[in-house]
């Protein structure tokens, strides 16, 4: 949308390089998944009694890695239909893969191991080790780790596919 309205190409008339602006723009995304996560565990805890466990500090740190994975994978389309398709198609089949429709204890190993090479397979393991099975902090670490990586990752890629025009 800033693309076909112009404003991208007035921000090219700034002092800013292409990494502050990637960086504003993944900063206002990423405000915006944390406050839906953030509304979402409070929905869950006062409607349905969700209980978080012991590690929320744990459990917040995490979604905050993963608000920024998301958001800067959301960057990387070059025009609003083309991030709105690719969103659409790649979340949902995401979602699958990586058990958030249903829990992969219920599936087969073969079915299981794909949700591995995906962001969602990471989240999803991750909330189920601390808040499910009640695990330390220290349990999540590759998920962090692996989560983070990405997202520094996408960032790169953001920052050098980014353009004005």
């Amino acid at each position: 949308m800033e693309r076909s309205q112009g404003i991208l190409r007035r921000l090219a008339a700034t002092p800013l390089g292409a990494g502050s602006i990637v960086a504003g723009k993944a900063a206002a995304r990423r405000s915006l998944g944390l406050f839906q996560a953030t509304f979402a565990m409070i929905v869950g805890r006062w409607l349905f009694g969700v209980r978080w466990g012991e590690n929320r500090a744990a459990v917040v740190g995490f979604l905050v890695v993963y608000a920024a994975l998301t958001a800067m994978l959301g960057m990387l389309g070059r025009s609003e239909r083309q991030v709105v398709g690719l969103g659409v198609i790649s979340w949902n089949v995401l979602a699958a893969v990586g058990g958030c429709w249903w829990r992969l204890e219920i599936t087969p190993l073969w079915a299981q191991r794909p949700a591995w090479l995906t962001p969602t397979g990471w989240a999803m393991d991750a909330l189920h080790r601390l808040v499910s099975f009640g695990q330390p902090p220290g349990a999540i670490l590759r998920h962090f780790a692996l989560s983070a990586t990405a997202a520094f990752a996408a960032a790169w890629a953001a920052v050098r596919l980014f353009r004005f025009d």
